[in-house]
């Protein structure tokens, strides 16, 4: 029982250095206004391109590709994601005008995909995107349109 109250513990917070109150992971899914995997298709500084893949929370409201930003970049609560790596979002809009960004909720359960470990049934141990999708279902796909894809191009045409 303690090792895996440990795991809850020093779950949340691993990622940041920021200090964080522990919360469960079903209660990190009830915080946030979006949860997804996708990969980490560009980096650019503090801001991700991410091409979403299965979508549990916000899937109406979330195109087949986000951007993300970290509004908490160059302090203790920075954001850091690897280009090319798959990851489980918990996410909130950052920024929402004709192009919307997407905040990673700081101190929640955002992480790379296999690098969690919670408790399951019957008192073993799963990865968390596990957790997520035998709580939650298999997930979704995007279902958005992508309104960066709306820009103008140099030359007057729509990306």
């Amino acid at each position: 029982m303690f090792g895996s109250l440990s795991l809850w513990i020093f779950g949340a917070g691993a990622v940041h250095a920021c200090s964080c109150q522990p919360i469960s992971p079903a209660e990190g899914f009830d915080r946030a206004q979006y949860v997804f995997t996708g990969t980490v298709a560009e980096t650019s500084g503090h801001t991700w391109v991410v091409d979403v893949k299965r979508v549990w929370k916000g899937a109406d409201r979330l195109a087949g590709q986000v951007h993300l930003l970290d509004v908490y970049a160059m302090i203790d609560c920075e954001s850091v994601f690897a280009t090319g790596r798959d990851y489980l979002f918990f996410a909130d809009v950052a920024k929402s005008s004709r192009y919307v960004y997407y905040q990673p909720q700081v101190c929640n359960w955002t992480s790379a995909l296999h690098s969690k470990r919670v408790p399951g049934p019957e008192g073993s141990l799963e990865w968390l995107e596990q957790f997520i999708a035998r709580r939650y279902g298999p997930g979704q796909l995007p279902k958005a349109e992508d309104p960066w894809r709306r820009i103008p191009r140099s030359d007057g045409a729509s990306r």
